[in-house]
């Protein structure tokens, strides 16, 4: 499995946050267990961080009216580039794996998506692919063009119209796959599958990091704690 994050940004370089955020998913990953040649970190500019370095994408994959959309257009680049060979697990740079994952995770789906378990959109922090699913991602990209939305609300108008077959090939993952953020309360926290696999959260918001500190594995925190948080 392919560990994926991306951060693409016409300043071609991280903002002080997400300087500090990509070293902790490094240093974690490593610590749970990835190896380097399994992480991907895709950025616009070329970055190295204690021997592993980004793989550099054109600038003209950033998304003009949603920045955060532009991970989509990473993805539909690896995968036409042919740069993904593996099941990937693409997530935001504030979504931590704490427990592994399944094997066969997706089944013979290509796609698996969460959403946000209070409501049905889609929450596109945390996700799973396969190599054959650049059709799915080309269209997620065609209805944010078109609509000049997110991806979330591009993914949430195909699977709601079933476009172009989208629904046969995507499976709907229990939210402990993205569990957290704001959204972080009893509710979800109870219908999440335990042991949680993914906690999304930002450590820099104190309150909510003081929440999920007791259900987190102490060496997250060790990790966020030696880079400032």
């Amino acid at each position: 499995m392919k560990n994926l994050m991306t951060y693409i940004n016409p300043s071609e370089e991280f903002t002080d946050d997400y300087s500090r955020l990509v070293m902790v998913q490094i240093d974690y990953c490593r610590l749970r267990g990835w190896k380097d040649s399994d992480i991907m970190l895709v950025t616009n500019f070329p970055y190295s961080y204690k021997g592993l370095s980004s793989i550099v994408v054109p600038d003209e994959l950033f998304c003009e009216h949603r920045k955060r959309a532009s991970k989509i257009n990473v993805i539909c680049f690896l995968l036409k580039n042919k740069l993904l060979d593996d099941i990937c697990w693409f997530h935001d740079f504030d979504a931590y794996q704490v427990s592994p994952f399944p094997k066969n995770i997706l089944g013979k789906k290509d796609a698996g998506f969460v959403d946000y378990a209070t409501n049905t959109m889609w929450n596109t922090g945390s996700f799973f692919f396969t190599p054959k699913a650049l059709d799915i991602f080309e269209t997620i990209k065609r209805v944010m063009n078109e609509r000049r939305v997110n991806e979330e609300h591009a993914l949430k108008w195909a699977t709601d119209r079933d476009l172009d077959g989208i629904n046969n090939r995507y499976k709907k993952l229990n939210n402990t796959y993205n569990l957290g953020r704001m959204r972080q309360n009893e509710y979800t926290y109870s219908i999440a599958e335990k042991p949680i696999k993914v906690f999304h959260f930002h450590p820099r918001m104190r309150e909510l990091y003081e929440n999920v500190k007791p259900l987190i594995p102490v060496s997250l925190i060790e990790v966020m704690a030696a880079h400032g948080y």
